[in-house]
């Protein structure tokens, strides 16, 4: 007999937590009839994982040029911890699950040094919930899902790497040995540091002087960088996320207006993950006619969770408060009403501070019912973010352990980022931050 529903339930809808979170939610089994069973555990697990092949041609021992496949595999554990969910006595180590629908709660606390929940073909970084049904001279019942970490990353204590850029440079076309005419570009992009919801804003100013030489095409591309690390074996993945171009007409003088919109993606830093690199960059493109080399320029992007505050943000017509997020907030209140959950269980080796801080809010951006601190910057009145699914996400979750009768297992799984909803685009001025202590005491503690 198998049940007719065996599912984790997270609390929180999103199934979105940021590190050293408590984690609630309910293990839900509807049975046909009344069933004996040993134990009912959940098991809570964290890990990084890389995977790719490459091949090569060697002669074997005949002498015989051979193809040879090389797996390059690499994993790391974050955290690994069973729950027991039923009381049993010291007399019987039978428990009875009833007919009908049950639920089982569960409590579990994330450590702090955990990266980002990240997903691609190659490697992935990967937080997952998994129940099993103990059942005496049967086979198991097992249930599996997937919930997203995202450890924050204040952009604002980086605010100097994250100035704005006007670049300047000239290029000669010479055919022949013959100088046949020279291009003068200017690009000014007014940060490096966004947020998903934002607006990369890019201002391109040619000036070609060629009589038989012209501009093409002015194109800019929001590019990921990913690198796979594999006991000394190296993979690098270079994937574009958003492209914006102008095919002209171009004329001799002309300035073309770019913009690339940030959607979910994880946060540039992947932190305590040492097998998995991130980066963003800028790139961009000026495309001539004829044989000659385009204009190819490259910046570095950095994709925060809490975005910068600027004098660039423009001013909103609609308070937090009437702003209602596209998705749930990460601290929803749980859809299960007074619930009894067991103390989370602690990691081993994790040590608390000396002193630990309490009441502490668990959203990642500015506490925006808060009455402002002195020297505060003023004009923080953003609605907050929602929590969205990136685009990239993984076919299944199921591990090399995991057989096909794993419920769950093998299902798509995309984790979300928050996603500020901003309604407008920056203006075209130079970005300044203001780094506050009070703003990384709550966000990144």
């Amino acid at each position: 007999m198998s049940p007719r529903t065996f599912i984790v339930k997270f609390d929180r809808p999103n199934a979105t937590y940021l590190p050293g979170e408590n984690i609630t939610g309910c293990i839900i089994i509807i049975l046909n009839e009344k069933k004996s069973v040993r134990d009912l555990k959940v098991h809570f697990k964290g890990e990084a994982n890389v995977y790719w092949t490459t091949t090569r041609t060697e002669r074997n021992i005949d002498g015989k040029i051979v193809t040879v496949t090389d797996v390059h595999t690499a994993t790391e554990k974050y955290f690994s911890i069973k729950q027991s969910l039923l009381r049993r006595s010291p007399e019987n180590d039978r428990v009875e699950l009833p007919e009908g629908q049950s639920e089982y709660y569960f409590s579990f606390q994330l450590p702090r040094n955990i990266p980002c929940s990240f997903e691609h073909e190659v490697g992935y970084i990967r937080y997952t919930a998994k129940a099993i049904v103990d059942i005496p001279w049967r086979f198991d019942w097992w249930t599996k899902s997937a919930f997203t970490v995202v450890a924050p990353f204040d952009l604002n204590p980086i605010s100097h790497q994250c100035m704005g850029i006007d670049d300047e440079m000239s290029k000669d076309f010479c055919c022949c040995c013959i100088n046949t005419g020279s291009i003068h570009v200017r690009i000014k992009i007014p940060s490096l540091g966004y947020v998903p919801g934002q607006f990369i804003m890019i201002e391109v100013i040619s000036d070609i002087k060629s009589s038989n030489i012209n501009i093409t095409r002015i194109s800019t591309k929001l590019e990921e960088v990913i690198t796979f690390l594999a006991h000394g074996s190296t993979k690098r993945e270079e994937l574009m996320i958003q492209k914006d171009q102008d095919d002209g007409p171009i004329g001799t003088n002309h300035q073309t207006n770019l913009k690339l919109y940030v959607p979910p993606i994880p946060p540039s830093n992947l932190n305590y993950c040492s097998i998995i690199q991130l980066e963003y960059r800028l790139r961009v493109n000026v495309h001539v006619s004829g044989m000659h080399k385009k204009i190819d320029k490259k910046y570095p992007i950095f994709i925060g969770t809490i975005p910068l505050f600027s004098s660039s943000w423009t001013p909103w017509t609609q308070t937090a408060q009437d702003i209602q997020p596209t998705a749930p907030t990460i601290d929803q209140e749980p859809s299960v009403s007074n619930p009894t959950y067991p103390m989370p269980v602690p990691i081993p080796g994790f040590v608390e501070p000396p002193e630990k801080v309490t009441n502490l809010p668990v959203m990642p951006q500015p506490n925006f019912n808060e009455p402002q601190l002195p020297n505060q910057p003023i004009g923080w009145d953003i609605p907050p973010p929602s929590y969205e699914e990136c685009m990239r996400r993984a076919n299944n979750i199921k591990d090399d352990d995991d057989s096909n009768s794993v419920y769950g297992a093998d299902q798509p799984f995309a984790p979300r980022y928050p996603v500020f909803n901003l309604m407008l685009p920056c203006k075209f001025i130079h970005t300044y931050a203001i780094y506050s202590n009070f703003y990384y005491f709550l966000f990144v503690l």
